[in-house]
């Protein structure tokens, strides 16, 4: 368990050093411009739309940090070969993925809340009351939407390379959001069974979305 705790600090570390507070401080300026756009735009359910908005940029932000985060630790790891030196030691390959993720995911948990805590200050400062409990809630269900995909951005880079990982991980993001309408729209015969089998590979991630719960 040490190893896979250490090689998750050395994640953390790696992280920190890719300039991750770039992404905190990008959310704020947009989530300040975003306010202040919508203040001027609208005086309808501004704090609705508010709220949507940086809602979703949680989502979007954490599901690119993900990705491109989670593909690269691992292609670094590669092309300086260091995976090699690693391995050579007393340290599984399953120790070290899980490493890897849980510095990763450690990472973007304290990411996502603070832009969870950053949301609810802008929020607060509307005269419009909101859910604290359902905001709350929300955001814990994106965290575990971005665990869930930052295992399967791991497994991708894996076994393919960066574009094909980065590629994969994004159809898997759409299909878990989109597959019951997709199933509607698909045509019986040939087209239903692949679909059948695609559907039970993949999860629906639709289950995580309460972002419709926070905003009413």
């Amino acid at each position: 368990m040490m190893p896979t705790l250490r090689i998750g600090w050395v994640a953390v570390r790696e992280l920190l050093y890719e300039k991750v507070f770039y992404l905190l401080a990008a959310f704020a300026l947009m989530a300040l411009a975003t306010s202040a756009l919508l203040g001027n735009l609208t005086y309808v359910e501004q704090q609705k739309l508010t709220l949507d908005f940086l809602l979703a940029g949680i989502q979007i932000s954490m599901l690119l940090f993900a990705i491109f985060m989670g593909i690269s630790l691992f292609q670094r790891e590669l092309n300086l070969g260091s995976v090699a030196m690693v391995l050579s030691k007393p340290i599984s390959r399953s120790s070290f993925l899980l490493g890897k993720y849980l510095g990763q995911i450690f990472v973007q948990t304290l990411v996502t809340i603070a832009m969870g805590g950053l949301t609810a200050l802008i929020c607060r400062s509307s005269e419009e009351p909101i859910s604290y409990l359902a905001l709350s809630q929300t955001i814990i269900m994106i965290l575990f939407e971005v665990y869930v995909v930052t295992a399967f951005a791991y497994f991708f880079a894996v076994n393919a390379g960066p574009i094909t990982a980065v590629l994969a991980t994004l159809c898997f993001f759409l299909f878990g959001h989109y597959r019951e309408s997709a199933s509607k729209a698909v045509s019986e015969g040939a087209g239903e069974t692949v679909w059948a089998i695609l559907k039970n590979a993949i999860p629906n991630l639709e289950i995580f979305n309460m972002k419709t719960l926070a905003s009413y």
